[in-house]
């Protein structure tokens, strides 16, 4: 990062502060967004929350009409994959990025780009992502530029800063979220089953699913289920239901 001497230190401050006093996930992210505006400039934006199976549950958009966020998530329902997808990097890790700039005027035009963004009057985007206590991501921001001006180095490095303190702060909704409390009240050491076989145990406990933990692992589809297979032996059940049941119960 360049310049940060010259970062209007004292504004992050009380924005980071500001966010940190909230305690609702909403109301965090509404903050989040509002506090950037005086840090950032954009016009539009958008927030997809997430369960911890990547399926948005909820939304907030700023100066966004609905039937654009609609457009979108209809024409990636229908899509196993592609660049814009929501759901793209499931799982936090040093190698993802903290910022993603999209200049939409360098994007190849397809079908998504004349239907949903050109229509929009979009030129710059740029999105960040929040995780949860798993690392797997749950509130995804964009924040849109109608102005054919592109983010700012200043603008990009207070977001740098910002972001990972952000992300700590988001965590802590998800620590009662999950059955957290009963997955950690379970004796695995009488369980029987490998550390791998514990983890993968401890995220379908939480509701995550096979292909949700595959991705999050960074394992094969065919391995996870392997586990399962060796964990439904072990545990002698037939079913999640079962598994449940006899771990937390």
């Amino acid at each position: 990062m360049k310049n940060n001497m010259n970062l209007p230190w004292k504004e992050i401050y009380d924005f980071i502060l500001s966010c940190s006093s909230v305690h609702e996930l909403k109301a965090f992210s509404i903050e989040v967004l509002t506090g950037l505006q005086k840090l950032c400039e954009f016009d539009q934006s958008l927030v997809y929350f997430l369960d911890g199976n990547r399926k948005v549950t909820n939304q907030y958009l700023m100066n966004i009409d609905k039937q654009w966020s609609s457009l979108y998530l209809e024409y990636y329902s229908k899509t196993d994959s592609g660049r814009y997808r929501l759901d793209k990097d499931v799982r936090e890790g040093p190698e993802n990025p903290l910022i993603n700039i999209i200049s939409w005027e360098k994007e190849p035009s397809n079908e998504f780009v004349p239907e949903y963004i050109n229509s929009r009057g979009i030129k710059y985007s740029l999105g960040f992502v929040l995780y949860d206590l798993n690392g797997i991501s749950r509130t995804i921001f964009s924040l849109d530029k109608s102005k054919n001006e592109n983010f700012k180095e200043d603008e990009c490095n207070i977001l740098n800063l910002s972001i990972p303190i952000l992300n700590n702060l988001h965590k802590k909704f998800f620590i009662h979220n999950n059955n957290k409390k009963d997955v950690n009240q379970i004796a695995w050491e009488t369980t029987n089953l490998t550390s791998r076989e514990v983890e993968i145990a401890n995220l379908l406990c939480q509701g995550l699913t096979p292909e949700t933990i595959s991705k999050s692992l960074y394992i094969t589809k065919s391995t996870t289920y392997k586990h399962i297979s060796n964990i439904y032996k072990k545990m002698q059940v037939s079913s999640m239901q079962e598994l449940l049941l006899r771990l937390m119960g």
